[in-house]
């Protein structure tokens, strides 16, 4: 039986301990979200980890800046350089347990966080970005005033961000609005976020929103859009992404690189739609009053939900490409895109490739002009890394995140990339065993070579590692 990734089945499992319980500051809780940056000075650069506390046994889920030169092995042993001559070649990956995390690179969260999405701003700072599921479904902003000193927006001087977080539920300009459509608009859940270079924040959910509240009546599903400079909700903010006879569901991703904003759709239980279809991906024109396209995928391609998704920048040279990863069957399609930059966008399937069980995040490494990104795809289920050549048309690696082969308790989630000249790393948040797995392709003409070179943090699910232990199912 495959593990139920995210499942919120793992409520059951909670604390029910009333004293304070605060996350841990040496590891990793449910890591979910990451980006990486390469700050001026560093040599392996910063990963910024978001803990999404799943099984409730703290109060609070984390983010930590993690300084990638400081991690250190029981024995010493640091993180070689990307591309050094002293890299790791043995098939037992560097266990780099020690964070050595400071108080300034830590601030709280809520829990259930999902992805992570960062603003660089003309100052040299960035600001972080994080929505969360738990209580509340907050929105983060979170600044890194230098690459690892967090603090939280709306609240300087607090070291919880839940202060200063914007809840996309509980909507204050709301009450005794009579515009208001019963318990309408909000965002329950929201999941996948993505930040232009201009400073526009867009943010999805993954539970459609009913009206009223809890009746399992009139949903809408929304993505919402608001200002990265000074975060705040109104009503403009909540962009309806269904138009007449399209299928409701939840979102997954969302990518607002380009004149269109575009949404995968995640399947919800809760709904039952009538039109027979389902809801895999959205265009959001946003220069033509908010115009939702549906492109008709569902139609091509009977799948039961999206999830991850990235698009190939525009090329002179190369057709532009759309790779997104489905379940049910779990595959990655693959669309020619077209016309995106004007009235009519055009998306058509081209391809779809099985994918090991569980595809959830895609992410492209690109190898220069003339030669295709390579395709990478986080695949939950089956606990292992996907790479995708297009330039050969198949899948030439699956990299087991875990030392036990295709261990399904790590399930691969958030996916972060660094490039050094024709090698890349990969960061990859194991959600199930509490680790940040570093892979490394040393020759990008050569992706086959793959490696899994070392684990950072601790495992959650060992022998004393969690205070929830004992209760999880």
């Amino acid at each position: 039986m495959r593990p139920h990734f995210l499942s919120f089945a793992l409520l059951l499992a909670a604390c029910t301990e009333t004293n304070p319980r605060s996350p841990p500051t040496d590891r990793f809780v449910f890591p979910s979200g990451l980006v990486h940056r390469v700050p001026s000075g560093s040599t392996n650069g910063v990963l910024y980890v978001a803990s999404a506390n799943f099984d409730r046994c703290y109060d609070q889920g984390t983010l930590m800046a993690v300084d990638l030169d400081q991690v250190r092995g029981s024995g010493g042993e640091s993180l070689p350089a990307l591309g050094a001559p002293g890299a790791p070649v043995s098939t037992t990956p560097l266990k780099l347990e020690q964070l050595n995390v400071p108080e300034a690179s830590r601030v709280l969260i809520q829990s259930y966080a999902g992805e992570m999405a960062v603003w660089d701003r003309t100052d040299g700072t960035s600001r972080i970005f994080i929505p969360a599921r738990a209580d509340g479904d907050f929105l983060h902003s979170i600044d890194a005033l230098e690459p690892t000193l967090l603090t939280c927006v709306g609240a300087p001087e607090s070291r919880n961000c839940i202060d200063g977080a914007l809840s996309l539920t509980n909507v204050p300009w709301r009450q005794g609005d009579a515009e208001a459509r019963g318990d309408l608009p909000r965002a329950p859940a929201p999941f996948g976020v993505d930040v232009t270079s201009e400073g526009q924040v867009w943010v999805t959910h993954v539970d459609p929103a009913d009206s009223p509240a809890r009746s399992l009546n009139n949903f809408l599903s929304y993505v919402v859009r608001l200002d990265a400079e000074t975060p705040t909700l109104s009503r403009e903010s909540f962009v309806p992404l269904e138009t007449s006879g399209q299928a409701i569901g939840g979102s997954h991703s969302v990518d607002a690189t380009g004149r269109y904003t575009v949404v995968s759709g995640r399947f919800s239980n809760q709904v039952l739609n009538n039109t027979g279809r389902r809801f895999l991906l959205r265009l959001l024109d946003t220069q033509n009053g908010n115009r939702i396209i549906d492109p008709g995928l569902d139609l091509a391609y009977a799948a039961r939900d999206a999830r991850g998704f990235a698009l190939t920048p525009a090329s002179a040279t190369r057709p532009r490409r759309l790779y997104l990863a489905v379940r049910s069957p779990d595959s990655l399609v693959v669309m020619d895109a077209q016309g995106l930059d004007t009235d009519t966008p055009s998306l058509r399937l081209v391809d779809s490739l099985p994918m090991p069980d569980g595809p959830t995040q895609v992410a492209l490494v690109p190898r220069g002009e003339g030669r295709s990104e390579l395709v990478v795809v986080s695949c939950s289920a089956a606990g292992v890394v996907a790479i995708y050549d297009p330039d050969v048309g198949q899948v030439v690696s699956q990299i087991a995140v875990s030392e036990v082969p295709r261990e399904q308790v790590s399930q691969p989630f958030g996916i972060a990339v660094q490039q050094q000249g024709n090698a890349a790393r990969l960061f990859v948040s194991n959600f199930g065993d509490g680790r940040v797995s570093v892979i490394d392709l040393p020759d990008l003409s050569s992706p086959q070579l793959a490696r899994l070179v070392a684990h950072l943090g601790a495992r959650q699910d060992a022998q004393g590692s969690s205070t929830c232990q004992e209760v999880q199912q």
